[in-house]
């Protein structure tokens, strides 16, 4: 019986290292905003006003993911917005930040039997606006504004695993990333010049 036991606790042992020796699988890198300056603004505060509400329901898929276009807007305002003055607020509103995910229709014939087609199209989109509202040093209220709409999109063969798929989805996001601060960067510089320090 003792031996038995014994037996038993030592097969619980084995299985118990195999599961800890089994690394857990790897998550998608994560995004990388580009290392810029920060763009100091002559305002007191900065606040992110997410309007965009995901609908959490095909074909939208942002809300099954790690990252999303609004998840990226509040990053970047993290990152490269700063308040640098003793009055007045910036508000980065996330007017949309939706991933469509549609299916593409397959070709027929051989093509269609023997190839590696396109299945999936992701189409993401990133439409942000910036507001700048400061009093003015006679009284008056001061107003600015920057609006930016990016979109960027990935094709996914049929042949793709789910990493492969996690993979193609986590690219999109860096490449609407890249875009919106570069969109976004250049719109502030255009427009908020008073503003901008």
């Amino acid at each position: 019986m003792i031996a038995f036991a014994a037996r038993r606790f030592g097969l619980l042992l084995v299985l118990l290292l195999a599961a800890c020796a089994t690394p857990p699988a790897t998550p998608p890198g994560d995004i990388a905003l580009v290392a810029r300056a920060p763009l100091q603004l002559d305002v007191a505060s900065i606040r992110l006003d997410e309007q965009y509400g995901s609908p959490a329901r095909a074909p939208n898929v942002e809300h099954l993911h790690r990252f999303s276009p609004a998840g990226i807007a509040a990053a970047w305002s993290r990152s490269r917005l700063v308040a640098a003055g003793a009055a007045g607020t910036a508000t980065l509103s996330v007017l949309d930040g939706s991933v469509i995910s549609e299916e593409l229709e397959k070709k027929g014939g051989l093509t269609g039997l023997f190839g590696d087609q396109q299945d999936t199209k992701l189409a993401a989109r990133l439409k942000a606006r910036l507001t700048v509202e400061r009093p003015g040093r006679a009284g008056e209220h001061g107003s600015w504004s920057a609006d930016v709409d990016v979109n960027a999109s990935r094709t996914i063969l049929e042949s793709a695993s789910l990493n492969d798929r996690d993979a193609a989805y986590a690219a999109l996001m860096q490449d609407l990333a890249t875009r919106f601060d570069e969109e976004m960067t250049a719109e502030i510089r255009r427009s908020m010049g008073p503003v901008l320090r």
